[in-house]
């Protein structure tokens, strides 16, 4: 739901797609007032039948299968593994979209022999595409 509401502040219409009917539930009542839609399916067949100009991939369960269908003008992908990250950058080079991959890492403060040491948290991969 974050995603959403972030870009609900930046344009018309927001789908909120979430195949899980609890999250569905729960979502539909955080944006009971605004410009986010959300649907119950599988982000593979909204994409079939739905246009978009941005798609964001919150998920990666059958990436490549929807990006196959996926004919928005940009995409990105947030993977938090880096075998579902190149297996996106694979699949979006063979459709001649690929943009460039980033990774964003985040440390976290922790007391360490009287001074302050970082500690990693999973690193996230994100992943852009685009048809020009």
């Amino acid at each position: 739901g974050a995603v959403a509401e972030f870009f609900s502040n930046y344009v018309d219409l927001v789908y909120a797609i979430e195949i899980d009917e609890g999250k569905a539930e729960m979502l539909r009542r955080r944006f009971k007032n605004g410009n986010v839609q959300v649907m119950r399916c599988h982000g593979y067949d909204f994409l079939k039948e739905k246009e978009c100009d941005i798609v964001f991939f919150g998920g990666t369960k059958d990436i490549e299968r929807m990006l196959d269908v996926c004919e928005a003008r940009k995409i990105a992908v947030n993977a938090a593994r880096i075998e579902v990250a190149t297996d996106v950058v694979r699949k979006m080079r063979e459709i001649g979209i690929f943009e460039e991959i980033i990774i964003v890492n985040v440390s976290k403060s922790y007391d360490l022999a009287g001074g302050t040491a970082f500690k990693n948290i999973n690193p996230v991969f994100m992943i852009f595409g685009s048809r020009r």
